[in-house]
């Protein structure tokens, strides 16, 4: 009985003992830097780019004066790969760094961007399936991007960055020489929707910056021109980049 009585006291205490003892709590993240700050960046990356995709999704029927293309042809048959180069500024969100803390632990760089970008691809030769020769000149577009950016450092000066925009992309007036047909217009000139994501990473050497990536571009197709009966498909282009850029 005396073994029992004394057990329920110290069970009846045990809430009083609890409250006592020292806990300990593991934070899953905490970022005690000194805030954020914004800032500005001005970019410049030269890049080589590969064009891909259905140039000629279908075939293509004689009507009048119009060439006749049948089969599919692709854009890196039609084109050379490339090479251009883009101007970016942004606006990011900034973290304070804290020498303390493991700079991989610590907040992304978050904001907005602007992007021009110039392109040229030579033009090549190639065949459709009736020995039809399609010669075009060189294609030069621009393009146009606004969209999101994040950016980290990954361990002492070497960072990342991501972006995703959207926008727009400008094809001229295309001629190409078809043997036989002679010389006419393959693509009409278009401003046309355009999406990119590009990645890149880098070393900071105080405010500048050097970096090298890569990136993709889904560049809705041209309208066809008037001596052709084209159904281009979407224009893919995989681009590589180096490139330099200044931060305030």
């Amino acid at each position: 009985m005396v073994f029992l009585l004394a057990a329920l006291l110290a069970a009846d205490d045990l809430p009083g003992r609890l409250k006592d003892e020292p806990s300990m709590s593991v934070p899953l993240y905490q970022y005690e830097g000194g805030g954020f700050r914004f800032g500005v960046t001005l970019a410049g990356q030269a890049r080589v780019s590969l064009p891909f995709g259905a140039a000629d999704e279908g075939d293509i029927f004689v009507v009048g004066n119009t060439v006749f293309i049948e089969g599919h042809l692709d854009y890196s048959e039609l084109f050379d790969p490339g090479y251009g180069f883009t101007l970016e500024a942004d606006l990011m969100a900034r973290p304070r760094l804290d020498p303390e803390i493991d700079p991989r632990l610590q907040p992304a760089a978050m904001g907005g961007y602007v992007a021009f970008g110039w392109d040229r691809y030579g033009g090549d030769s190639t065949r459709d399936e009736t020995g039809t020769r399609v010669s075009p000149d060189a294609l030069e577009i621009g393009t146009v991007f606004v969209g999101i950016k994040g950016a980290g450092v990954v361990q002492g000066n070497f960072y990342g960055d991501l972006r995703f925009g959207m926008g727009a992309v400008h094809y001229p007036s295309l001629k190409a020489r078809f043997e036989p047909g002679g010389r006419g217009e393959l693509f009409a000139e278009s401003w046309e929707f355009g999406m990119e994501i590009r990645m890149h990473f880098g070393w900071k050497f105080g405010p500048l910056g050097l970096v090298f990536g890569m990136g993709g571009r889904l560049l809705a197709p041209p309208d066809n021109g008037r001596q052709s009966n084209l159904d281009p498909g979407i224009l893919w282009t995989i681009d590589f980049e180096v490139g330099a850029e200044l931060g305030f």
